[in-house]
């Protein structure tokens, strides 16, 4: 179980609220409202530079509901309308930490159990986003591809009719027929070395290390056929804290993995051998 602290920038300070999320979503019927919602859109810091591409991001490419952008006070004044959904960065911490170490984005309902921050507003969606106290800017290509991931997962849900609401647990037990594609790998993205011959075998010559540049590019020009790699990891040293694997489509933009684990020596970031392994089934048959 996490706990989760908003992440407020204001006045050249931070605010932050010990906050615990509400229960996932359990039935359909609590999220086919969605389309005929408003999305709030909360930006804590409007001239940052990530909630800028966020904003542009979202300009480009939302289309499942209508949306607005909104503060982080309007955000507390109508967090107890539900009628409304909230798009929000929350930095979450998971009981197994010291302290909070990653920046999430986070799809919330309003409700009228909301206390204080965001505790009591039921969790609908959460994507790793990026660790704190980390400048790269890593996250800002993949921003597109976001919003478009967090559309394709409710469209999902609402179209199958589901009794339960899984979240990024759909994503974790490798890709289906996806033999045809060319994987991407950045170099720094394995928890222990691995090289272009190995790739090759596992993935019959569909794999190859490249660049973080060229993974850039490849989401840029929507390369065809190709899915690129994304690793986010705590940049604060500590015990308990959790890597976040991603295997994303450069084209359509679709999540086709995602797993998690706890880091420590055994395990350190980026993929494991069994995450490859997984991901190479596709390949082998």
């Amino acid at each position: 179980m996490k706990k989760w602290i908003l992440l407020v920038v204001a006045c050249c300070y931070c605010v932050t609220a010990n906050a615990q999320f509400g229960k996932w979503f359990e039935k359909r019927d609590n999220i086919r409202d969605f389309q005929s919602k408003t999305t709030k859109i909360v930006l804590p810091q409007p001239d940052s530079m990530t909630d800028l591409l966020l904003r542009k991001a979202i300009e480009a490419d939302w289309f499942l509901s209508p949306y607005e952008f909104c503060s982080w006070e309007d955000f507390e004044r109508i967090k107890t309308d539900s009628t409304y959904y909230f798009l929000i960065r929350a930095t979450g911490q998971h009981s197994s930490e010291n302290e909070a170490a990653m920046e999430f984005w986070t799809l919330l309902k309003g409700s009228p159990d909301a206390t204080e921050g965001i505790s009591g507003l039921p969790e609908v969606l959460s994507l790793p986003l990026q660790p704190l106290q980390d400048n790269s800017g890593r996250i800002f290509p993949f921003l597109p591809a976001y919003v478009r991931i967090i559309q394709q997962h409710i469209t999902k849900v609402i179209r199958e009719d589901r009794g339960h609401f899984s979240g990024l647990n759909d994503y974790a037990n490798g890709m289906d027929n996806t033999s045809g594609l060319t994987l991407l790998f950045s170099k720094d993205d394995f928890a222990s070395p691995v090289t272009e011959e190995e790739l090759n075998e596992l993935f019959a010559g569909h794999a190859r290390l490249v660049t973080a540049d060229e993974i850039e590019a490849a989401l840029a020009a929507g390369t065809p056929n190709t899915c690129v790699s994304l690793v986010l990891y705590p940049s604060i040293n500590q015990r308990g804290s959790y890597c976040y694997k991603m295997i994303l489509r450069a084209d359509t933009y679709e999540l086709l993995f995602y797993r998690k684990h706890k880091i420590n020596a055994r395990n350190g970031n980026g993929f494991l051998m069994e995450d490859i392994r997984r991901l190479a089934v596709p390949y082998t048959l």
